[in-house]
């Protein structure tokens, strides 16, 4: 059965977010785990307060790791950093009750602007993921991928691909909005047919495919309605995550109502 939830805001109070989500009609809580209210070491000192806050789901949380993680890095000190960094995460998110745990292939710098100083950051992510992904089978959490969105990152479907192809048992977790800005219709279609065996989990919200806007359903130029079919067709029935920004917060609800009525 395919679930739909939203992201906790970091700035503010995990516990009154879980409500709030809640209100606005979603199936579970994706949780984010970052700064600067959501460190897995603040996190950790109030799990107890967010597990009882979570019972009120019939589903579990799916776990959102901090986008600007490294993991990549040619400073292999700081790679290595990342790393640690990433598995206390791991932990607290599984302590928490999530199976899924969401990581970007962020880069930043000078290297993703060619294909030869691009290349070694690549391996470094299958590097990093295939310990991350072992890591997760020992601790019993599924690690993800999910596309990054910014120009001069890791954004490319052929990039992404040849990290994913690399890693065995590595998931993925593909973000629409994403995907769009980073060739449209055509790119959000070969995301999601060539990883449909591998994808567990969607970010949707919406934008104008110049910047990561995160709007509200409808309020950009993505074809949801094509959207939803692509998704469709693939048997998909897992969750999906309305990564909408644009205030108010009623919006995720009204973007919920609007995508249901695209699968029914």
């Amino acid at each position: 059965m395919t679930t739909f939830g939203n992201l906790t805001n970091p700035m503010n109070d995990i516990v009154e977010e879980i409500k709030t989500i809640k209100k606005l009609g979603c199936d579970f809580v994706e949780i984010a785990i970052e700064g600067p209210y959501n460190l897995p070491e603040i996190l950790e000192v109030r799990k107890t307060k967010i597990k009882k806050a979570l019972k009120i789901f019939n589903h579990p949380p799916v776990a959102h790791f901090a986008w600007w993680a490294e993991l990549g890095s040619p400073m292999e000190d700081v790679r290595r950093g990342w790393i640690e960094e990433t598995k206390r995460g791991m932990r607290i998110a599984k302590a928490l009750g999530a199976k899924k745990f969401a990581v970007h292939s962020h880069s930043k710098g000078m290297y993703a602007r060619s294909e030869k100083t691009l290349k070694p950051i690549l391996n470094n992510y299958v590097r990093s993921l295939r310990e991350l992904v072992a890591f997760g089978n020992k601790i019993g959490i599924q690690i993800m991928l999910e596309n990054a969105a910014e120009r001069g990152e890791i954004v490319h479907f052929k990039n992404f691909k040849y990290i994913v192809d690399r890693v065995p048992k590595l998931a993925v977790h593909i973000d629409v909005g994403h995907a769009f800005i980073n060739g449209g219709m055509k790119t959000v279609e070969d995301f999601i047919g060539y990883f449909q065996d591998k994808t567990i989990h969607f970010h949707i919200h919406d934008n104008h495919s110049k910047d990561d806007e995160h709007l509200s359903i409808g309020n950009g130029k993505i074809n949801y309605e094509k959207v939803v079919k692509l998704i469709k067709k693939t048997n998909y029935s897992n969750t999906i995550t309305f990564e909408v920004f644009e205030p108010p917060r009623s919006n995720v609800a009204k973007s919920l109502t609007k995508i249901k009525r695209l699968f029914a």
